[in-house]
């Protein structure tokens, strides 16, 4: 055989392995939230994240950022079947704070004393405590104020968690569920909401949107409050960002970075 038959043969192989290498179809994006119940061994930082129960049977989740301050979703305030008067200190039986330091036995006899803040649009609530949870006890977690733009490239280390009624995983909003292989979709999200897939049902409002980091030194993970999530909507965006209906709702967060500067003031004050 001629060189310039091996030539032509070898070209030929290469442009078909080139040809094959561009066709090949790209690998579909999973765009549903990988969930499992709270493990306390694998997140043991997430013990920041509890839950109120409200008088009437009705509850919310809600994330400690200092010994005594919280925030939470301001609709389970602002929109609760019980009238709640937020100019003055709450009833101790009005509420139940539930954190679990060890994954299982709750801290006895907390509740709201006060609502320091609490807005519909955007949907947040700044909460003081009845009693300071001690950082021995419950470490706070940072707050961060990175904005929906510095969110984006953080995406493979975004999580949610909160106390859903997660049929699927039998949590029933006893148990907390997080969320990740979060994807945020940035045709709807805007400076004052981020929209992502994160699973999220009734008691998951106030819950947590965290970015996750490693420790290499101590091989444990620190999680940081970048948001609260308010609520479910039926939107999703198609491949060409069209809003579609589907039955994968997203959920909707408030970013830490609309109400910021008044969160670290009151916490700073604190």
């Amino acid at each position: 055989m001629s060189a310039a038959v091996n030539c032509l043969l070898l070209a030929l192989i290469f442009s078909g392995c080139q040809q094959n290498r561009v066709d090949s179809s790209p690998i579909e994006k999973d765009l549903k939230a990988k969930r499992e119940i709270f493990d306390i061994k694998k997140y043991p930082a997430l013990t920041a994240v509890g839950k109120i129960n409200f008088i009437g049977q009705r509850w919310c989740s809600l994330v400690l950022v200092s010994e005594d301050i919280t925030v939470t979703a301001g609709h389970c305030f602002l929109e609760s079947d019980f009238k709640f008067d937020l100019t003055r200190d709450l009833q101790p039986y009005f509420t139940i704070v539930i954190f679990k330091p060890d994954g299982d036995d709750r801290i006895k006899n907390v509740s709201v004393k006060r609502v320091l803040a609490a807005n519909m649009d955007p949907d947040y609530a700044i909460i003081r405590l009845n009693k300071t949870i001690p950082r021995g006890v419950i470490k706070p977690l940072k707050i961060s104020g990175l904005t929906i733009d510095e969110i984006l490239p953080e995406e493979e280390r975004l999580g949610c968690a909160g106390f859903n009624g997660d049929k699927e995983l039998r949590s029933e909003g006893l148990l907390m569920t997080v969320s990740r292989n979060i994807k945020i979709f940035p045709g709807t999200s805007s400076k004052d909401r981020i929209d992502t897939n994160c699973f999220s049902t009734y008691g998951g409002s106030g819950g947590l949107f965290f970015n996750e980091k490693y420790r290499a030194e101590t091989n444990t993970y620190d999680h940081d409050l970048l948001g609260v999530i308010w609520g479910v909507t039926d939107e999703k965006l198609n491949e060409k960002g069209e809003v579609v209906k589907d039955e994968n709702v997203v959920t909707s967060i408030t970013p830490v970075s609309v109400f910021y500067d008044e969160l670290i003031g009151i916490v700073n004050k604190n």
